[in-house]
């Protein structure tokens, strides 16, 4: 009967998968430094269990590569071989066929690949290798057998190499255990089973060695069917049985500890000394809640079942939401009931399970971006050595996790980024020299989280963008006229590089130069629904900013108003939100456009297209204006209200409904009613232009402008201000449990995302005069020195951009507040605004000091 080998294939794709990462890892840090000794090993290792896994598979043809890979390498850890660059692409060469044979053994068409001339090339470079000592076999021949009984263990002998390992496992107090497995005689393909105590094993610690070699194991004909495995572990004795008798046909295991005291037997070579020895049906069984752990490290989930999960928690959250709004009206209708507080307790309770279940079900869907930004280390060194050029690649970020979904969607925006950074942006060795710079150039791949978005930049330190030439090659492509050309400032004729076939090179070249790349890039992000940026000067370099969603299943939206409708605004598109006086607003050829800090911005009207009412806006004075932004273009809505923001669950309009235009899907609000959610990247795609045309010449940017965002609220009839980059989120105001001998102006303790964190009312802290909570009222959650606090305001009126320079000091009869509280003064065209020195307002020791006491309160509860 033959063993089904299909069972074991997903487990080898996964370790030819890891093994090759640490291959491509490796080989570029063996380039770097190649007399690095510990990365030799790493590779070394890498390319033998490559080797012993595929041969364990049957794959003869992958072997055989590995196996001269391991040869190459084998040289080179005994220095009979010097790395150079021609080895370095040998062995890429090598990795690549590698992924080949993966592919190839996903299509069922392993037998294609050819690999008679990378053996060829592999063996001549091993040949040529300078003869030297042979080094030291591990592996020694068994003792014959006394009786047909008697189980025959190889000899373990350490090398130099291997009883260094084992010494530092030492100072590093973890366990050395030599693990003696026997399998059943009449076992079927014990180099298969061989295989999978080896990966079982690596589950629990590393593998120092192996005895018999690799090579013994792997033959059928020459492996008996006992063999020694040396393993780095934290875990217990009886942990370690109990992982190898999980598999089947295991007829005996010993352990025998390796300890500083017999350490030296080791080296001399050292026959069984069994510690602890259990047939399998003796082994005590692990205790149940470690095996389960084991089990969730390794389980495969179906995508379809994590995505029904994610469903069901997205109508949990909008239960929720609802139960939320339904205990609002009935303490409207029964201020005085006690049973209204115990409902509010528990749907607070409910809040916070339902948001660690939330957050829970969507690191379901988060990976790291680790796994796409290492496929580019390899990319970038062989386009630079393709283009002659020496580049340091610098990756940061890695750990940030983002959605499935969007990894692989945005890495052809990246590849086609670096492409251009290396390919335009760095200079080549003699030229950057001649202008005073290193000759080898910097690019970094940097990705972060920002709020509920991940922004992603590619930074390089090379020509910059020479924007008079973007604008002759738009100009002769025919993007734009000559005329055009001229009203455009550095800003929109940067963003001409997205336009399809504008490319600044003097020559296509294998890399790039074509003028199809950026437009990709800009199709991407559009479809991704995200927002890009550049920033360059000429001569230092260039960056661009890309802006995501960290995910496209549950999304935080601005909740505005048409009329008497309501409409969600996915935040990731929000750039801010102003207002515009009549006078501010013009029409240049039939379209209704705003001036904005001396910009045009397109303005779009949706009521007559929704069929919402058009009354609050006809009355108003000034027009509520929501900037929305994709890649990189903008336009206003004109909307009557904002409602704040919340999260909220994407749901289909269903097949029956088709797909209606500027309609993205629809959301159940906390009152049962529907809201849609509003289609931004057609919206800007059909009506919008360009970051913002220039109106004429006396409108040009101001270069020196330095813009910072701002939430504007109110206190009274006086209009305050703070930093956008300090305030974390705006809520409605939750149950406020109030703090024994709280400082003043601290009003009490409320749960924000399942943290407690204090209130402030700010009017008391100004020293305004106190005013009763209204349905406007609002909690802005700002964040000072990684500390949060909610600041009880009267309501929330506006994001918005000023500029820096402009800014006012405060005269102390200019506002009821003291003047140390101030940062400085804003004269719009009606009104005044107070920015507020937010650092000031909060004393952050007081403030670290109540946390603790807050978090203390809470573990004593717990």
């Amino acid at each position: 009967m033959e063993m089904d080998m299909s069972v074991y294939l997903g487990a080898f794709l996964d370790e030819v998968d890891e093994q090759l990462q640490i291959l491509e890892e490796e080989v570029l840090v063996l380039e770097q430094d190649g007399e690095n000794q510990e990365t030799i090993q790493k590779i070394f290792r890498a390319a033998h269990t490559l080797k012993g896994s595929s041969a364990a598979m049957g794959m003869t043809t992958m072997k055989e590569l590995t196996h001269k890979v391991e040869n190459v390498f084998d040289a080179i850890r005994n220095q009979q071989l010097k790395v150079n660059t021609q080895i370095i692409n040998l062995i890429f060469d090598s990795i690549d066929t590698i992924k080949l044979f993966k592919e190839a053994i996903l299509e069922g068409t392993v037998d294609s690949v050819d690999v008679s001339q990378l053996i060829e090339k592999l063996e001549a470079c091993k040949n040529s290798a300078t003869v030297g000592e042979p080094t030291a076999k591990t592996d020694v021949k068994q003792e014959e057998k006394t009786s047909s009984d008697e189980i025959i263990f190889p000899e373990v002998i350490f090398d130099e190499y291997q009883k260094d390992m084992v010494e530092k496992a030492f100072e590093m107090k973890m366990n050395v255990i030599a693990v003696y497995v026997a399998l059943n005689p009449n076992a079927m393909l014990k180099s298969v089973r061989a295989f999978l105590i080896n990966n079982n094993l690596k589950e629990i610690g590393e593998i120092l060695a192996s005895f018999p070699s690799t090579e013994v194991i792997e033959d059928e004909e020459k492996f008996e069917g006992s063999l020694v495995y040396i393993v780095v572990t934290d875990s217990k004795n009886h942990e370690v049985l109990s992982t190898i008798n999980s598999i089947s046909d295991i007829k005996s295991v010993h352990l025998s500890e390796i300890k500083p005291e017999n350490l030296e037997s080791f080296t001399k070579g050292k026959k069984v000394g069994i510690v602890e020895q259990k047939p399998p049906q003796a082994l005590p069984p692990a205790p149940k809640k470690d095996a389960k752990l084991k089990v969730q490290q390794t389980v495969r989930v179906d995508v379809e079942r994590l995505e029904y999960l994610l469903n069901l928690v997205g109508e949990l959250v909008i239960s929720q939401t609802r139960l939320k709004d339904v205990g609002n009206r009935l303490s409207e209708r029964y201020p005085n009931e006690s049973i209204i507080e115990d409902f509010h307790e528990v749907d607070n309770q409910l809040g916070q399970i339902v948001s660690e279940l939330h957050e829970g079900m969507m690191k379901t869907r988060m990976l790291p971006i680790e796994q796409l930004f290492n496929r580019f280390p390899r990319m970038v060194r062989d386009l630079a050595q393709t283009a002659g050029k020496e580049v340091n690649f610098i990756i940061e970020g890695k750990e940030t996790e983002l959605d499935r979904n969007l990894i692989d969607e945005i890495g052809d925006p990246i590849i086609h980024l670096l492409r251009n950074a290396l390919d335009h942006g760095i200079e080549s060795p003699a030229e950057r020299e001649k202008k005073g710079k290193s000759p080898q150039g910097t690019v970094i791949l940097k990705a972060a989280h920002k709020e509920n978005h991940i922004v992603i930049t590619i930074s390089d330190d090379g020509n910059g963008i020479d924007t008079e030439k973007l604008k002759q090659s738009a100009i002769k492509k025919q993007q734009i006229t000559p005329a055009e050309a001229e009203r455009m400032s550095e800003k929109d004729i940067l963003f001409l590089i997205f336009k399809s076939g504008v490319s600044t090179a003097a020559k296509v070249t294998e890399i790039s130069g074509r003028g199809v790349g950026m437009d990709i890039v800009r199709t991407h992000i559009e479809k991704l629904n995200g927002l890009i940026d550049i920033e360059t000067k000429q001569g230092e370099g260039t960056t661009f900013t890309i802006k995501l969603p960290l995910t496209l299943a549950i999304i935080r939206s601005l909740l505005v108003k048409l009329g008497d409708k309501q409409f969600a605004v996915p935040l990731v598109n929000v750039q801010e939100i102003i207002r515009l006086g009549k006078h501010e607003i013009k029409t240049i050829q039939n379209q209704e456009v705003g001036i904005v800090r001396d910009q045009v911005l397109p303005l779009v009207r949706l009521h007559k297209r929704f069929n919402a009412s058009e009354d609050q806006i006809n009355k108003s004075k000034r027009l509520l204006v929501v900037i929305v932004g994709l890649a990189e273009k903008r336009i206003g809505l004109v909307i009557d209200q904002t409602l704040g923001n919340q999260e909220i669950v994407i749901k289909p309009l269903g097949k029956y409904m088709g797909s209606p235009k500027y309609i993205a899907g629809a959301t159940i609000m906390g009152d049962g009613k529907v809201a849609l959610i509003l289609d931004v990247a057609s919206i800007v795609l059909e009506e919008g232009v360009k970051d913002s045309i220039p109106y004429n010449q006396s409108l040009a940017t101001n270069q020196h402008e330095k813009l910072i965002g701002v939430t504007s609220f109110y206190l009274g009839e006086e209009e305050y201000g703070i930093e956008i980059d300090k305030v974390k989120d705006i809520i409605t105001v939750p149950s406020i449990s109030p703090i024994i001998n709280s400082p003043y102006s601290i009003i009490g303790m409320s749960n924000f995302r399942g943290k407690l964190i204090s209130v402030m009312d700010l009017r008391k802290r100004l020293g305004l005069p106190i005013q009763p909570l209204t349905r406007k009222s609002r909690i802005i959650i700002v964040e000072i020195n990684n500390e949060l606090l909610g600041l009880l305001v009267d309501r929330v009126t506006q994001v918005l951009k000023v500029d820096e320079n402009k800014m006012e000091e405060a005269p102390n009869y200019e506002s009821l507040v003291e003047q140390e509280y101030i940062q400085g003064m804003y004269h719009f065209d009606d009104r005044l605004m107070i920015l507020l020195n937010i650092n000031r307002i909060i004393e952050i020791d007081t403030l670290l000091q109540l946390n603790q006491k807050i978090n203390s309160e809470q573990e004593a509860v717990r």
